[in-house]
């Protein structure tokens, strides 16, 4: 009879164990689910980063182009500024010969009027001028002789 209630508690811790190995193999499989929904979500995820990644790529390469571009317009416009500037300056200088060419042909003018004047006019006419009151009517109706 030991024997028999032996196999019967044997049996019974068998129905025990069966009812707790399904409750693990459910655990399992829901396991087993959660890692099959977590690695999709990581590729999602891991896709959504790849493409971010792609897209800050991108707008890195936006702005360097427009770095690019920004320095190669203000390298023009300083070429430019610079022609402006020569041309300016130039304009200046051929400003300030002009007035002193201008001041020059002035002195120059003065000299020469000054030493041409002379010869230009006879020191000697040939007659004197005197002057010479004579009496008219308006003078002799003041009184004045």
């Amino acid at each position: 009879m030991e024997e028999g209630i032996r196999v019967a508690v044997l049996g019974q811790k068998l129905e025990d164990l069966k009812h707790i190995v399904e409750k693990i193999d459910t655990a399992i499989e829901k396991l087993s689910e959660i890692n099959t929904n977590v690695i999709k979500m990581l590729a999602v995820h891991e896709e959504k980063i790849d493409n971010q990644q792609k897209v800050d790529d991108l707008i890195i390469k936006m702005i360097e182009d427009m770095k690019d571009e920004n320095d190669k317009e203000h390298k023009r416009t300083l070429e430019r500024v610079e022609v402006v500037e020569h041309k300016a300056e130039e304009y200046s200088r051929v400003k300030w010969m002009t007035i002193g060419i201008g001041a020059f042909g002035a002195v120059i003018a003065t000299v020469v009027s000054t030493l041409v004047a002379p010869w230009l006019t006879p020191s000697e006419m040939g007659y004197k001028m005197e002057h010479r009151y004579v009496p008219n009517k308006e003078n002799i109706r003041n009184g004045s002789n």
